[in-house]
């Protein structure tokens, strides 16, 4: 199966953790502003807090999103191990990509709310490959063109536990899954057969963490989360996540806003199923713009 080295963090872990550390820096530093609040009021009367907008209980976020991504992976055959890929560099997949996104988070209790996003897109390319490929059972030899289709979908859902509510900061902890599903379809005619290889996975990736919400000033709304998980269920089986997102919104009219968010995660799983024996490496970052609206 796969070497220990595989699991290794990679600098851009490390990144993520770094993010969720500055985090946690503007949530403490925030949290102190708010301590402070009611003794600056008494100096200057500024329109009080709760006069401002209040945070929604429930939004609704539909927007485009603009990612950056890298894949290798590895499908096994029966009797061995396949060949590792680099799917953008040795498929030819293009690494930038649009798609739309779909996000929601519902405030149940003052210490308690769900939030989930959904999007998915495809990539498509015929290259020439330079080195013979194993997919699974299947041998695509070095010089031959190759169609590949890749498709995939994420989906997303966190629990979000508030350890800290006040009328302008919250902090807490979250659990939560990424659901993920890839497609992968590979085909090349050779003279007297068509070779032809799909392979589908379906995957679900833990994630714990922290997260915050601040609201600086009237209308404008800053949210984080920072979470990491690394579990091994089986000896066969490993599974690793990293991610870390920055929201700022802004509701220009009632309860209508835009907003605008950078996120970065990175996927590890190592399996062996009947219907996918292998893994995969998978990162994705890049920034989102979308409107919103919240009640």
């Amino acid at each position: 199966m796969s070497s220990n080295s595989f699991f290794r963090p990679s600098a851009k872990i490390l990144l993520c953790l770094g993010l969720f550390l500055a985090g946690l820096g503007l949530t403490a530093f925030a949290q102190e502003t708010a301590q402070q609040e009611p003794a600056k009021q008494d100096e200057t009367k500024p329109a009080e807090p709760a006069q401002w907008k209040k945070k929604p209980a429930f939004a609704f976020k539909l927007g485009g999103f603009f990612p950056s991504v890298s894949m290798h992976a590895r499908v096994d055959k029966a009797d061995g191990e396949g060949t590792d890929i680099d799917v953008e560099n040795d498929l030819g997949l293009d690494k930038n990509g649009a798609t739309i996104r779909l996000d929601g988070d519902l405030r149940i209790a003052k210490w308690f709310s769900v939030a989930a996003n959904f999007y998915g897109f495809s990539r498509s390319k015929s290259q020439v490959i330079d080195k013979d490929i194993e997919i699974g059972d299947t041998l695509f030899p070095v010089n031959q063109t190759v169609k590949t289709t890749l498709n995939t979908i994420f989906t997303n859902l966190d629990l979000k536990f508030y350890l800290i509510h006040r009328p302008t900061l919250d902090f807490g902890v979250y659990a939560g899954v990424y659901l993920t599903h890839f497609k992968i379809d590979l085909r090349a005619q050779e003279i007297d057969r068509q070779l032809i290889q799909i392979k589908k996975l379906w995957a679900p990736i833990p994630s714990v963490g922290l997260h915050f919400w601040y609201q600086p000033v009237n209308k404008l709304f800053i949210y984080a989360k920072a979470g990491y998980f690394n579990f091994a269920p089986t000896k066969h089986s490993k599974f690793e996540s990293a991610t870390a997102n920055l929201n700022l919104e802004y509701y220009f009219y009632k309860f209508v806003g835009i907003g605008a968010r950078y996120e970065y995660s990175k996927m590890k799983f190592d399996i062996d199923r009947a219907s996918f024996d292998g893994r995969v490496d998978y990162d994705i970052s890049g920034a989102q713009v979308y409107l919103v609206l919240g009640f």
